[in-house]
């Protein structure tokens, strides 16, 4: 199989990934109203999703470093599925945080899987393409498949295929496709990835003991590591700046309409711009590193402190048209460097904890949400958005130097 072939197979089942993900992000906090859940559980079961995720990523990294990352992967779209199947006929607050923890423990299971498995994969085949150009391709599947999801998620509670079930409530249609979706594509992913190199067969007690070795060296690995323990970091920063701008855009945006119109079209507009200048971003990440020579952490010093600047400008703005250019160029800005991020950890990574580290690099993004929605909700509730805003910017920007201190793997491959 050659290099192109390798990222085709892997688009594509990215694309399908993050499809079937993105068919319930549009309605589901409205599910969980449908199932008579105030705002303050709402927030509970968020909590309990996101947290589920933040307190698996590591060891679940090490299980799949252990029996496999397409293994650990499957495992994931069964979580997803019985999540779903349980969210279908939950209907009350301990039932739906039930189906919460199934969902977050997929995504921690799904974290560091198949990232590590293409990495792993794409090195072992010879060709010109370097990895970073590969994950600029996968990265347009992916937001291409967000897109999809959340077009097709927020369509089907009304449409035609609806009113076939009529046992189901309005949102319940979204809910029985995902499940359908992760069994199509747990099937789907064997046929389109070929087998990763077999490992040792251990018992479950082996394999457990196994599992949480790796997870304990690829922790001190990671914090004893000079760059790693760097990009790390910054990622915190990263994780809490992305959830202080994601929880806060809307009421900012809110506040500068007035809302009396109650008109959501730019919320619309926005949001799906979103995605195009992310598919763009990561597109023009290729020609951008060969401006900068090569140099991934020039890139990503670059594009990090300008970022933490646009942060500061949107922070400031007073009229829809400049939020709009703002928000926007400061997500293009932020996201411009993913791919080089993944280049930095994956060279510096061993082969035999890649995942497990993946999933520590995920922990600090989920971990650095969970303390901006604490800190900076307090914040904004009483000094503004604005100050929470200017005050990550800040971190964004002087966070952005610590990549000037990683030091690169050196490759003779063109960029």
């Amino acid at each position: 199989m050659q290099r192109n072939e390798l990222v085709v197979r892997f688009g594509i089942q990215q694309y399908l990934h993050w499809t079937v993900v993105g068919l319930l992000i549009p309605v589901i906090i409205l599910i969980f109203q449908s199932r008579g859940l105030n705002l303050t559980e709402v927030g509970i079961v968020m909590a309990v999703w996101i947290g589920s995720t933040t307190i698996l990523e590591i060891p679940v990294g090490g299980l799949a470093d252990t029996i496999g990352r397409k293994k650990t992967y499957s495992y994931s779209l069964v979580l997803t599925l019985l999540g779903c199947l349980n969210l279908l006929y939950a209907n009350s607050l301990s039932s739906i945080l039930i189906s919460a923890m199934f969902l977050g423990a997929s995504r921690a299971v799904y974290s560091g899987t198949l990232d590590a498995w293409f990495y792993d994969a794409f090195d072992r085949i010879p060709g010109d393409n370097s990895y970073h150009t590969a994950m600029a391709k996968v990265n347009v599947f992916v937001t291409v498949g967000l897109a999809t999801g959340c077009l097709f998620g927020g369509v089907l509670p009304n449409s035609i295929v609806s009113s076939y079930f009529e046992s189901f409530d309005a949102y319940d249609i979204s809910i029985f496709v995902t499940s359908v979706s992760s069994i199509i594509l747990l099937f789907l992913t064997r046929l389109l990835l070929p087998d990763e190199q077999k490992r040792i067969k251990e018992s479950h007690k082996s394999t457990i003991i196994i599992a949480v070795k790796t997870s304990v060296q690829a922790l001190n690995f990671s914090l004893n590591h000079w760059t790693l323990r760097l990009v790390i970091q910054a990622t915190i920063v990263f994780g809490a700046t992305m959830s202080a701008v994601e929880n806060l855009w809307q009421p900012y945006l809110s506040e500068l309409m007035g809302m009396q119109s109650k008109d959501l079209t730019l919320f619309g507009i926005i949001s799906a711009l979103y995605f195009l200048v992310s598919a763009l971003s990561s597109i023009v990440s290729v020609p951008l590193l060969k401006v900068f020579g090569g140099s991934h952490k020039a890139l990503m010093f670059v594009t990090r402190a300008l970022a933490g600047l646009s942060l500061i400008l949107l922070a400031n703005t007073s009229n829809t048209m400049n939020f709009a250019l703002l928000y926007l160029a400061f997500f293009f800005l932020l996201t411009m460097g993913n791919n080089s991020e993944q280049v930095l950890l994956n060279e510096n990574t061993p082969e035999e904890m890649r995942s497990t580290i993946l999933s520590i690099s995920s922990f600090a993004v989920t971990g650095g949400g969970v303390l901006a929605s604490l800190a900076l909700g307090f914040i904004s509730e009483y000094y503004g958005i604005s100050l929470s805003w200017i005050l990550c910017g800040s971190v964004l920007l002087i966070s952005s130097l610590y990549f000037l201190g990683c030091r690169e793997v050196v490759k003779t491959e063109s960029v």
